[in-house]
């Protein structure tokens, strides 16, 4: 008997070396009914390499358990491969871009994940007080700490919404027609962004949030607003669908907090954009989802071991409380991401929602959906017409 072969599935994970892009492929592998060719798409060559023996060894593990155990589960070992890029140079994610399309004629997943928080220490004061008047505040929040403001990369962009925003979004457009596949199967842009990016941390006059208090708060506000409105743009959604409100309730293997449905119809949009919008509405077969991963206790933000140990302890406690949002490990922080790039059909996606990770206190999943009730289309338009005339800027002189 003659077996079928099953055409592989193509995924680019960035920042995969570490936290929830480590996670992510851990997850995304095992939860795939497809076989994968996995890229992990990381900036220091060493690291991605010791990431990718990690992951060797997990899926050769996984494997040999699965053959002892008498429970029938399809796994498919992936094929990992490394691409080397730094989503905060133009340069490197130009060449990426150039090496992916050679390479692949498809790929059907792309986790817009890496990312940074610089920090130089900790509020100290405020974080005292906090813990008295806002201790929520303090197990889910990172305005405890100070971030210096952003300064400019080598391209002149702001370093934080470069790696945070930018750069993926380089990514993304260099990349649209191998993700772009069918209606019922488009490709699928998955992007990390944070519980903490608000409305509140962005001005629009000042979009790079290079004056921000708050750069990574403001660079995650931007995110959303890109995430959603890129499926505006490819024809996603028209105007009554953009703007409805959605109802109903879905249950996810009752597992699920509280999900709003929407069709996401795959029409052409009817959607305009400011008459400056170098961006043009053709129709392409993908979708753009925003995600959390609730709060990973990860090394984000470059506090010492010593805080980061007692943050964990920290985030337990509140986790036993109560509070949903404490996942603190990034394997329960990437659940939110493999549940948007898998579910089937995608039509049960609502791409005007924010898709978070949530737990237990004893550890079992949820899924909570919730929407960015905040956007504002006029704010959205203006983001991505700046970033296009940036992109078109860059690819013009390269």
């Amino acid at each position: 008997m003659v077996g079928i072969t099953i055409e592989k599935r193509v995924a680019i994970v960035t920042g995969a070396n570490a936290g929830v892009g480590y996670a992510i492929v851990q997850r995304l592998v095992q939860d795939s009914p497809f076989p994968l060719i996995v890229i992990l798409a990381c900036r220091n060559k060493s690291r991605a390499q010791e990431a990718l023996e990690s992951l060797e060894k997990y899926f050769d593990d996984l494997q040999k358990k699965l053959l002892r155990s008498k429970t029938k589960q399809g796994f498919y070992h992936p094929e990992l491969k490394i691409e080397l890029v730094d989503v905060g140079s133009v340069s490197s994610v130009l060449a990426f871009n150039q090496r992916i399309r050679n390479q692949y004629a498809k790929v059907d997943y792309l986790f817009c994940n890496a990312g940074i928080l610089p920090s130089v220490g900790l509020m100290w004061s405020k974080l005292i007080l906090d813990v008295f008047r806002a201790p929520k505040d303090v197990a889910t929040r990172s305005d405890v700490l100070i971030q210096p403001k952003q300064h400019l990369t080598e391209d002149g962009i702001g370093n934080v919404l470069a790696c945070n925003v930018f750069g993926h979004y380089l990514m993304i457009k260099g990349l649209e027609d191998q993700l772009s596949k069918t209606e019922e199967d488009p490709g699928r842009v998955i992007w990390t962004s944070s519980m903490t990016g608000e409305k509140k941390s962005f001005r629009i006059e000042d979009w790079q949030g290079l004056n921000a208090e708050q750069p990574y708060e403001s660079s995650k506000w931007v995110t959303d607003l890109l995430a959603i409105r890129l499926n505006e743009i490819w024809g996603g959604a028209d105007n009554n669908t953009a703007s409805g409100t959605s109802s109903g309730a879905e249950s996810i293997n009752n597992k699920e907090d509280t999900f709003s449905t929407r069709r996401v119809t795959r029409s052409a949009s009817k959607a305009t954009l400011s008459s400056s919008n170098n961006i043009t509405n053709t129709k392409k077969n993908i979708i753009s989802i925003t995600t959390h991963p609730g709060v990973v206790a990860s090394g984000i933000g470059g506090l010492a071991a010593w805080i980061i140990t007692i943050r964990i302890w920290f985030h337990y406690v509140f986790r036993l409380c109560g509070e949903k949002n404490q996942t603190i490990t990034a394997y329960h922080g990437a659940n939110a991401n493999i549940y948007a790039a898998l579910k089937q059909p995608v039509e049960k996606l609502d791409y005007r929602s924010k898709y978070g990770s949530r737990i237990r206190p004893l550890g079992s999943e949820r899924l909570a959906v919730e929407k960015v009730i905040e956007y504002e289309e006029y704010q959205a338009i203006f983001v991505v017409d700046e970033l296009e005339k940036l992109r078109t800027s860059f690819v013009a002189s390269s």
